[in-house]
């Protein structure tokens, strides 16, 4: 088994995925899969429906959802609404490429 840190971002959090898990001082859950699990397992391990993620990010870089994890790897799921956002700041430049990389 091994731990990552998952980030419930924007409304994920706010409709109360992740609720009676315990919480780090980030605001991520710790979360434990099996060695070798996805960005797409760490999505079912967190009990968010799929259709609620729009984006994925793996320790600050835009990833696919079939991405291999490795223990303390820091996974941001992302709802629709905040990804629109992020997207647009990226097209605006900032500067960020490596989280604004769509």
């Amino acid at each position: 088994m091994m731990t990552v840190n998952v980030l419930l971002s924007g409304r994920l959090k706010l409709d109360g995925y992740g609720r009676g898990r315990p919480e780090n001082s980030d605001g991520t859950f710790p979360l434990s899969l099996p060695e070798g699990s996805t960005v797409q397992e760490a999505i079912q391990g967190m009990d968010v429906p799929f259709t609620q993620v729009a984006m994925t990010m793996l320790n600050g870089r835009k990833c696919e959802r079939g991405t291999s994890l490795r223990a303390r790897d820091r996974v941001i799921l992302i709802p629709s609404d905040v990804a629109a956002l992020w997207r647009a700041l990226g097209v605006m430049n900032m500067g960020m490429e490596s989280v604004f990389d769509f």
